[in-house]
């Protein structure tokens, strides 16, 4: 009978450790994989909704970018809204606070007709949206690590790779932004040139970084050689990029492709612990 009872408990015992186990691997509904991809992608949707209106904003207005900024105004509040409804830690929640409070004037001045008064607002205040989607990365980030640090099966350092790899997308496209903006403000050359050398510089780090990850695989590491290959140019001419002496459609096909590698780069990794 005893012997029943002890079998028993271990088996009561096991299910609760499989079923916390299971809770923990989760943000929300979502696995902690699916949920780093989609709230780094909001660093990206805010810096490409950005680019696009200010592009606007200088009288380029092509059926393209509007339709980046119309699908990237969609997509970023629908996703804010799912990270919002997933949220069960307190700071993530603060930071989701901070994030629809910025966002509320944010998405006034980009639903505007395009206007330079308009563009020069967005320039003011995109980095403290981005800032704040970057928090709320980094908080379901921490989460993750903290549910997951009793166990075995850590995945922390694959979570982080995800992060990494989808801040390269934002970085792409804050790297057109900043681009557009020296061509655009000249005055303010000096300040925005700053900032695109710092994007340029960790964009350039981190491809190294990926392409050494132990999570790479065959399709990963093509990807990476694809970007590698877009990127020489202007690696190679970097002065000349930092004086926005490139064409400016070139920079912008050239960063849309570098983005669209990113969130495939990105996607890969998120599969990789699907499959280990």
């Amino acid at each position: 009978m005893k012997k029943t009872v002890t079998i028993y408990s271990i088996i009561v015992l096991m299910l609760f450790v499989n079923t916390s186990y299971a809770q923990t691997q989760k943000y929300g509904d979502i696995d902690y994989n699916k949920a780093i991809n989609i709230s780094g992608k909001q660093r990206m949707l805010s810096q490409k909704m950005s680019k696009a209106y200010l592009l606007m904003s200088q009288g380029i207005e092509n059926d393209k970018i509007k339709k980046e900024l119309n699908s990237s105004k969609f997509i970023f509040e629908k996703q804010l809204q799912i990270l919002k409804a997933n949220a069960s830690s307190s700071s993530t929640k603060l930071y989701i606070k901070q994030v629809y409070k910025i966002w509320d004037d944010f998405k006034k001045i980009i639903s505007q007709d395009a206007s330079n008064a308009n563009a020069l607002r967005i320039m003011d205040i995109n980095t403290d949206l981005l800032k704040n989607c970057h928090q709320v990365v980094l908080s379901i980030e921490r989460s993750s690590n903290y549910n997951n640090k009793f166990f075995e099966n850590n995945d922390q350092e694959l979570i982080n790779t995800i992060n990494v790899s989808g801040k390269q997308r934002m970085l792409s496209q804050r790297m057109c932004l900043y681009f557009a903006a020296i061509k655009a403000y000249p005055k303010n050359k000096a300040e925005y040139r700053d900032t695109l050398r710092a994007v340029f510089e960790e964009f350039s780090l981190v491809i190294g970084d990926l392409l050494i990850s132990t999570f790479n695989t065959t399709e990963i590491e093509e990807e990476i050689g694809v970007i590698m290959a877009l990127w020489e140019k202007f690696q190679s001419n970097k002065g000349k990029f930092l004086d926005g002496d490139f064409e400016l459609i070139e920079v912008y096909n050239t960063t849309n492709d570098m983005t669209r590698s990113f969130n495939k780069i990105t996607g890969a990794y998120e599969l990789v612990s699907k499959k280990k």
